[in-house]
């Protein structure tokens, strides 16, 4: 479910044709991750159709195209854009052929977990939009707000539901480095499941959990009595928390602020 991605970058998928897109290009964002990136630019004018998912309230008056769960060609050509971007969160994956198909500019990114690529393709999106000089002034600080830095070397597990972690190579392991501290979860490689055997092993001083998974991990006081994490140092010292999945199960824009909030947790 959580493998690692491919390299990030912008595969325009018809490179000289939005090359020649209107200065004031009418742009459908098919992607929440894309149209973040979109507002991070200050282009949100430039958009005509939105992915639903993309709830920014910046955004509210951008009309919907549909969840990027489930799309189809129709609300897209009713925005009748000159550009349409997204990522590979697109589904079904056969919705850029289709919209190609069709005729229309599409531009596609590549997701990865590589904190250099993701600030490529963070540039690649505002050449499109032609903010290629704005791109370049938020991809430069983004990119040295994820750059691994010293710390207490305090022991962190992201975990989706109490039992997948996110080990080396992932979103979270790049947040982890970010924040000066080490990832609990390391000998596992990309987003996959840990036995309570490791779980106990691993003795995190940092535990945070997907906040809508409560459900499944039961609460945060069951999460911490389990026996694997009752005489953890993150229970001893009240650091277990809830986060929105999506600060550490992908990188993004706001990356740098989830680097922060670890960083003085973990202090």
């Amino acid at each position: 479910m959580w493998r690692k991605h491919l390299p990030l970058l912008l595969a325009l998928a018809m490179a000289p044709a939005l090359a020649a897109a209107p200065a004031q290009p009418r742009v459908v964002a098919l992607t929440a991750d894309v149209a973040e990136i979109v507002l991070a630019l200050n282009a949100q004018h430039l958009l005509v159709g939105r992915d639903k998912l993309a709830r920014q309230p910046q955004l509210a008056r951008v009309p919907e195209i549909g969840s990027s769960r489930a799309l189809t060609p129709q609300p897209v050509l009713a925005s009748k854009p000159d550009l349409i971007l997204g990522s590979d969160q697109a589904q079904p994956p056969a919705i850029y052929d289709q919209l190609q198909a069709l005729g229309l500019k599409v531009g596609r990114i590549r997701h990865s977990e590589d904190p250099a690529a993701f600030a490529d393709g963070i540039r690649q999106v505002g050449q499109a939009l032609g903010q290629t000089g704005r791109a370049e002034q938020l991809a430069g600080s983004w990119l040295q707000a994820l750059q691994p830095r010293s710390g207490k070397g305090k022991r962190v597990l992201f975990s989706y539901d109490g039992r997948l972690v996110a080990g080396s190579g992932t979103a979270g392991d790049a947040i982890i480095r970010a924040a000066g501290a080490v990832n609990a979860a390391a000998d596992v490689q990309g987003f996959l499941p840990m036995t309570p055997e490791a779980w106990l092993r691993a003795a995190p001083d940092v535990v945070i959990v997907a906040a809508h998974n409560a459900p499944v991990f039961g609460s945060l006081a069951a999460l911490k009595a389990r026996p694997e994490l009752a005489a953890s140092p993150a229970v001893k010292a009240g650091r277990v928390e809830a986060w929105p999945a999506a600060d550490f199960l992908r990188l993004g824009v706001a990356s740098p602020a989830t680097v922060q909030k670890l960083r003085a947790l973990a202090s």
